[in-house]
């Protein structure tokens, strides 16, 4: 049976997600957008830790922590410095103190998203008996990584042509991001969870928990990664006309910047979001 206490932090930690994502889109909060976004963070990264240390145990959970952090930092300071493999930028102050040249923040903020993609595309691939085994050791790092892509997809723009939390030197395509930080994030996030994958396989990990058998240990997720979501959607709706120059002096309509991001949203986070609710919804295994 799950934990009632962990059960109730979990879902009030979706539900502040929820909020922030809304909140965050409001015109009237772009004075403190940092703020919301640095606490978005802090939510999912522990929600992952207490849902994931029912999932793995916190040895295992420490592990795979240190996996992420380890590689998400040495690919973004090597991007940084050779522009391989996302291409050339650098982050600003806004994101705050930092490692060299990647802010702290970073590595927990791809964890708290890496740890929902892994539990998604379990989902997605009907192992909700959650072992790695060799016919999903290939498959469930690549499926996640697809969903990391996606929220990236919906933030990036957003996040430096905008708030210029990190500056494209060379502006790009996609309203100022390079269409290689996509293929680059591809990669970054596949070595992530194909490393957890072989990890987790070599160490036997069951990741049998108090959460076994019931539907809402799988909802939880997929209701956060939903409300990731929901802040793309709803600053579509709060887009107001105007311009903004990225590095390279292009210059992008911002209502059309807001809009985009949120069909993105729409059709890639909330397509993945309805798959794994409808598979867990009819599952009869589950409670």
């Amino acid at each position: 049976m799950p934990n009632k206490t962990n059960e109730l932090i979990l879902w009030l930690l979706v539900g502040l997600s929820i909020a922030l994502s809304v909140i965050g889109a409001m015109p009237s909060a772009a004075s403190f957008a940092g703020d919301i976004g640095i606490i978005g963070t802090l939510a999912r990264l522990l929600f992952a830790l207490i849902h994931g240390s029912q999932r793995f145990g916190w040895r295992k959970l420490g592990v795979i922590f240190a996996i992420t952090c380890v590689v998400s930092w040495c690919y973004e300071s090597m991007s940084i410095a050779t522009g391989f493999p996302f291409g050339h930028y650098v982050y600003t102050a806004e994101l705050g103190p930092k490692l060299g040249t990647v802010p702290l923040l970073i590595m927990p903020a791809y964890f708290g998203v890496c740890y929902l993609a892994w539990v998604l595309s379990h989902v997605l691939l009907d192992k909700l008996d959650r072992q790695i085994d060799s016919s999903s050791l290939l498959a469930i790092p690549v499926i996640a990584a697809f969903i990391m892509v996606m929220w990236d997809m919906t933030i990036d723009p957003a996040s430096s042509t905008v708030d210029h939390q990190w500056i494209w030197r060379d502006g790009g395509g996609y309203f100022g991001v390079p269409f290689s930080n996509f293929l680059g994030w591809f990669l970054c996030v596949y070595t992530i969870f194909q490393l957890w994958a072989l990890y987790l396989i070599r160490a036997k990990q069951v990741e049998q928990s108090s959460l076994d058998g019931y539907k809402s240990s799988w909802y939880l997720p997929i209701f956060l990664y939903g409300s990731i979501f929901l802040q793309p959607i709803m600053a579509a709706a709060f887009a107001v006309n105007g311009t903004v120059t990225d590095a390279s002096s292009q210059v992008w309509p911002l209502k059309a910047l807001y809009e985009t991001l949120g069909l993105v949203a729409l059709f890639t986070m909330l397509f993945v979001v309805c798959l794994a609710f409808f598979k867990v919804r009819s599952n009869t295994n589950l409670r």
